[in-house]
């Protein structure tokens, strides 16, 4: 590309320095508040009511929720109502050290073992507990919690099964002296046993026997102390509806630590007091959260998404994400509060619409969006005017390079504005990429590279039009880098290129990589190369390290199905990032994880390229909504174990328990199984997979968290539950239940140890019986069969008389045939000749006088001829002169006469040599082959016909095959007899016909002996 760069550079900068002063002046800054990801769980999630006071997380997982008008119970998947639970509004709620989880609430005070079951009502000293609101319970190391009457007074409960005793917490004797010691606000159990509360407008502590107490004097501003927190560093935060106090561990007075704009309103009862997995300190006030951190607050409220003016429960689970109790909008969770982070356009974002991120080096993250692009460093911002914001990279001295769609390319050094590097001739840049000093630009039309400092103008890199095969080629879309090498990978249209510095381009075999197929994304990382193909947008992996060819291998995990990559990236731990249609995909080398909005991205629809690694190693995400950044990603790879938990597993009257067999009597009633997965991210990614052996050993998968089995027989069985997460890549360990089902009375041992021996009685009293008939039977059959045997061989013997007789009859019927044919040629011949010679000499005569009777000679003389012609014809029927040659001769006139009347075409093949065959033979192999040509005549429609004979290992063989439409030899016609008659010649030799016949191929063999 032709530029006329020092030309026009001095008027580029001057104009494009001018209008950024311009829209700097315009554009909102970007605060360093985020967007928060809340989900609120509302009426329709089945939270009866809004108002939420109180919360609590049992050990396997699931949450407890106090409303306004009862508790319920959180298990991942659905909330419900406690079953047996308080009704009314909920004060505190806390777990004791056994697991049994303590409920104060206006109807009392109730208490759940840790084993499950009902909430049972701890009766009170005079029978019915009046409990003060807020932070009324304590637990206590002994099992037993601390609770505060609505009097002030405090009580210790100490449980024994399912007894409760309650009695004072303080001495009496603290009256006189301590008057306010027993107006008890508020209760905290250190971690040493003391113990903390508010006292009237003051703070007391008790330990060993001993209150001490602090006032103003020592810090504490009079005041209502509803609120009690030890931290992990060993500091106590009490909290009031107007101020927060801190006193470290060790020191002796308090020091107010409150944040500005904390109370505007009126006095609250609930004034929760948290502290999240990093030591951070929470607590709530008008219009959002105060989070203490390194020594100042930070407010989140409603430019970070959370609207509620008030909020009375604060909680972080097991999983790092908060959940908060609000006034009147239901139960909130902060999804994504320990490791993610986002912005919007809310907190000065110039769009939503997030194109790439990158880096600078100096400090500073920038992002590009559809409007422009924005920095962000810790405590404060910079913002410029660049339009759609495609792609940036780092220039490595602090600088920035960037391009917008529009086609412009923008560069700007340290601390200085943005400048405009392109002029009138602009093109499309799919990629930047600094490279040794240069800034390597992948457009539509080729390679192009300029120095890093821009102090060089466009150079097109020509020498890769060598490796341009098709046109796809010269579309240049994505390139990296590979780590701790200078090998460059460039993604085109149609391939996929290598740079070398020492050789320069070429064009890699690699195998399984389609022809001309296209690379859209790339992600270069330690010894490998990530890419995503432009046809069938198949992920593969090329590893570099591998001996031999290289190779494209696919890599298709489950958190991919179906979801299509947008943006690749290895970082320096060697994890793949992978930004998709439908949230983040990560792999750390060994599993596969999927990460949405449900573990605090700001929006599933992540944008193209939209994804980079900051200097401190955090992952930053740009989606349409919005950028997000994930915090110490390692802790993304510390996935809780997925625990399915027995809610109810029943058959008929009787409970099953995992890890121990259960007898259960026979019954018709169903197998009822329910459990829950205490999980609150990726549930759409949650099934079970189940299977009950002594059943059905295959596996199903279910999304729902029930099963039912009717109709179980007996026999012994056991129920296997797993847990799966396709999302977190986790299965868990198999919930077992192992039960066997005892036969009914009629199925048990006695009784059919009796039935069988009176089956066995019967059966043989039967056989006894059975034996007589049969032996009777027995006699009579062979009685049958002896007669049958007679008659078969009276048949026989009659068969063999009328095959006989018919032989006689054939040999009979030849010999007058023989006699026939002598006396009719011998006899007849002569006489008609001898009438011939007669008529002829008379015609003779006649010619010599002219006379008129000459004619009539004639025509006596072709009476004649035609006489002999027929007597020669019948004598032929009879018996064929040729007969009397032998079998070759007799064939011969045979397939000669047939042809020419016939006009089918016939070939014979016999021996050289005489065949040595006698009369009968003879006879009855030309009757045969007679048939058979006679039968081809009048039913084949065959055009050709071949007749084979031949001697071998003493048999004769005779065939006939012919090119017909064949015939189904199975079926006999009714006054047909000419294959009967062919057989019967065969049995008269001692020999047997074979038939083969399908349409276009029939065939006749006959088999007899020589002699």
């Amino acid at each position: 590309m032709n530029m006329r760069w020092a030309a026009g550079l001095s008027r580029r900068i001057k104009r494009f320095v001018g209008c950024c002063c311009v829209l700097l002046g315009l554009l909102p800054a970007l605060v360093l508040a985020q967007q928060l990801s809340l989900r609120y769980h509302t009426a329709a999630d089945g939270l009866g009511n809004l108002g939420v006071n109180a919360l609590a997380q049992e050990p396997g997982g699931a949450l407890w929720i106090g409303t306004e008008s009862g508790l319920y119970r959180h298990d991942g998947e659905t909330i419900r109502r406690a079953d047996g639970g308080p009704e009314q509004i909920i004060y505190s709620m806390a777990f004791g050290a056994d697991g049994a989880l303590w409920v104060a609430s206006q109807a009392g005070l109730y208490r759940r073992s840790g084993s499950g079951g009902g909430f049972v009502a701890v009766p009170a000293h005079d029978g019915a507990w009046k409990l003060r609101w807020g932070q009324t319970l304590a637990a206590l190391p002994d099992g037993g919690v601390l609770v505060i009457g609505v009097d002030g007074m405090l009580w210790r409960v100490t449980a024994n099964g399912e007894d409760a005793r309650s009695e004072p917490a303080l001495p009496a004797t603290l009256v006189p002296t301590e008057p306010h010691a027993l107006d008890v606000r508020s209760i905290l159990v250190a971690r040493d046993g003391a113990w903390w509360f508010g006292c009237g407008g003051a703070l007391c502590r008790w330990h060993e026997n001993r209150l001490e107490r602090w006032t103003e004097a020592d810090g504490v501003p009079r005041g209502e102390w509803l609120s009690l927190l030890e931290a992990k560093d060993g500091s106590i935060w009490v909290r009031s509806d107007h101020h927060v106090v801190r006193r470290t561990a060790g020191a002796t007075r308090f020091s107010n630590v409150t944040p500005e704009g904390l109370s505007r309103a009126a006095p609250r009862r609930w004034l929760p007091l948290r502290e999240d997995r990093e030591g951070r300190v929470l607590t709530t006030g008008d219009g959002g959260v105060f989070r203490w951190q390194a020594g100042r607050w930070q407010h989140f409220g409603e430019r970070n998404g959370l609207a509620e003016e008030r909020i009375h429960a604060l909680l972080q689970d097991r999983d790092g994400d908060v959940w908060l109790g609000t006034s009147g909008h239901g139960l909130a969770q902060w999804r994504g509060y320990a490791s993610w982070s986002s912005w919007t356009r809310h907190q000065g974002l110039p769009s939503d619409e997030v194109w790439s991120i990158a880096d600078d080096g100096a400090g500073r993250v920038w992002i590009g969006t559809e409007r422009g692009v924005v920095s962000m460093e810790h405590g404060g911002t910079k913002l410029a005017r660049t339009g759609q914001a495609g792609g940036m990279v780092a220039d490595g001295r602090g600088g920035m390079w960037l391009y917008a769609f529009g086609g412009k390319l923008f560069h700007r050094t340290r601390a200085a504005p943005w400048l405009l590097m392109t002029g009138s001739d602009r093109f499309r840049v799919n990629k930047l990429l600094a490279v040794d000093g240069e800034l390597w630009i992948a457009t539509d039309h080729g390679l192009f590279t300029t120095p890093l400092d821009g102090s060089g103008p466009l150079r097109r890199r020509d020498e890769l039009d060598h490796v341009v095969v098709a046109d796809g080629d010269r579309y240049i879309i994505t390139a990296c880098r590979e780590a701790d090498s200078g090998i460059i990978w460039v993604g085109t249209g149609g391939a996929l290129l290598r740079f070398d510095p020492a050789r320069g381009f070429v064009r890699p075999p690699v195998e399984g990589l389609a022809p001309n197929g296209g690379v859209v994304y790339l992600a270069c990382g330690a010894g490998r190369v990530w890419l995503r193909t432009a046809i069938g947008q198949q992920l593969m992996r090329i590893d570099l390290a591998r001996p031999g060819a290289l190779r494209a291998v696919p890599v298709q995990p489950a958190v991919l199905n179906g979801r299509r990559i947008l943006s690749l990236l290895e970082d320096r731990r060697g994890w793949l990032w992978a930004g998709t249609d439908a949230g983040v995909v990560m792999w750390n080398g060994k599993d596969w994880r999927r990460f949405d909005e449900s573990n605090g991205l700001v929006w599933n629809d992540c944008d193209q390229n939209a994804l980079a690694e900051d200097a401190q190693g955090a992952i930053w995400v740009g989606t349409s909504r919005g950028v997000t950044r994930i915090d110490n990603p390692d802790r993304l790879g510390r996935v809780p174990p997925l625990t399915p938990k027995l809610t109810e597993a029943r058959l008929g009257n009787v409970d099953l328990e995992q890890g121990r067999r259960v007898e259960i009597p026979w019954s018709t009633q169903p197998l009822e199984v329910r459990w829950e997965v205490p999980l609150f991210t990726n549930r759409q990614a949650q099934h079970i997979r189940y299977r009950l052996r002594g059943r059905d050993d295959d596996w199903t998968d279910i999304t729902r968290s029930d099963l039912r089995y009717a109709g179980l027989g007996a026999g012994s069985y056991s129920l296997e539950l797993v847990a799966v997460n396709d999302d977190l890549g986790q299965s868990s360990q198999p919930l077992v239940l192992d039960f066997e089902i005892a036969p009914q009375w009629w199925q048990s041992l006695p009784v059919i140890a009796a039935a069988l021996t009176l089956l066995l009685l019967l059966g043989y009293a039967g056989y006894r019986v059975r034996i007589r008939r049969l032996v009777r039977r027995q006699a009579e059959l062979e009685e049958q069969v002896h007669e049958r045997k007679r008659m078969a061989q009276r048949l026989e013997e009659s068969q063999q008389l009328l095959r006989q007789l018919a032989a006689r009859n054939e040999d009979a019927r030849e010999n007058e045939r023989r006699s026939l044919k002598r006396e009719i040629h011998d006899e007849l011949g002569q006489y008609l000749l001898a009438l011939r010679l007669g008529i002829s000499i008379v015609d003779l005569q006649l010619e010599e006088n002219h006379s008129p009777l000459r004619e009539k000679t004639q025509r006596l003389i072709a009476v004649v001829d035609t006489t002999i012609k027929v007597v020669r014809d019948v004598v032929a029927a009879l018996r064929p002169s040729a007969l009397d040659l032998g079998i070759e001769s007799a064939l011969e006139w045979l397939v000669g006469e047939y042809s020419e009347r016939t006009g089918i075409q016939c070939e014979l093949q016999v021996p050289e040599d005489d065949l040595d065959m006698d009369d009968k033979r003879v006879t009855a192999v030309f009757r045969i082959v007679q048939e058979s040509l006679t039968n081809v005549a009048r039913h084949a429609q065959a055009t050709w016909v071949k007749i084979s004979l031949e001697q071998k290992e003493g048999q004769y063989l005779l065939e006939v095959q012919d090119n017909g439409q064949g015939f189904d030899p199975s079926i006999h016609k009714e006054k047909s007899f000419g294959l009967v008659s062919m057989q019967e010649r065969a049995l008269m030799l001692g020999g047997e016909v074979e038939i083969s016949s399908v349409p276009g191929r029939t065939e006749i063999r006959v088999h007899f002996p020589v002699r």
